[in-house]
């Protein structure tokens, strides 16, 4: 029993809806061609016309995810760390550790490092910081023509928010830092500009 179409579609973030535009069939033909799938009925032309259409073929869905055989952060062992920064009040390193991660995205190479990379973490503990963490990949993913998975859009934040930093910045400083933040970012209430998304 396998499920490379259901699978690849979830980690791409696609619905049903959008795989059936891609292969220009209904909603329904995807249902049961992942049935299909399920149930080792399909036909091998089926499965791997779905999977090229989404940027995959059987050889990449097979490979195992080598981002940890790599010792590279994806998203999900970035969450799991910064959760654990973030239960001993060390913010600035919990945003070391978001920053690192798009280092490492960068290492992506291979759809199978891609999708990898991309499969939803588990929270940080912190709204906020699942925020920054999600954006943060969304907008990379952007820049490198690749599409964000669905668990990327979150809501903006209720209040402004600038990581890291202890008590109340200055309005000016503040103004400042909006200014050059990144839009992306902006629009979710995080102050990040470009220059604090780059490792050192």
């Amino acid at each position: 029993m396998s499920a490379h179409i259901r699978d690849t579609r979830k980690r791409l973030g696609m619905t049903i809806y959008d795989l059936a535009d891609k292969l220009g069939v209904t909603a329904g033909a995807i249902s049961q061609m992942e049935r299909s799938e399920r149930d080792e009925t399909i036909q091998l032309s089926t499965l791997k016309r779905a999977l090229k259409a989404m940027g995959a073929d059987l050889s990449t869905e097979a490979q195992d995810a080598p981002m940890s055989a790599k010792h590279l952060l994806t998203a999900r062992t970035a969450a799991a760390s910064m959760s654990k920064e973030l239960a001993e009040n060390d913010e600035d390193t919990a945003l070391r550790i978001a920053i690192q991660s798009l280092d490492h995205f960068r290492h992506a190479r291979t759809r199978a490092e891609i999708l990898d990379f991309l499969r939803e973490p588990p929270t940080t503990g912190d709204p906020r910081w699942d925020t920054l963490l999600a954006t943060a990949i969304a907008w990379d993913a952007k820049r490198r023509k690749i599409r964000p998975p669905a668990w990327t859009r979150k809501p903006a934040l209720s209040e402004e928010w600038l990581p890291a930093t202890p008590g109340r910045p200055t309005e000016r400083y503040l103004d400042m830092i909006r200014q050059a933040a990144e839009p992306e970012f902006r629009e979710k209430g995080i102050l990040m500009r470009e220059r604090d998304l780059l490792v050192a």
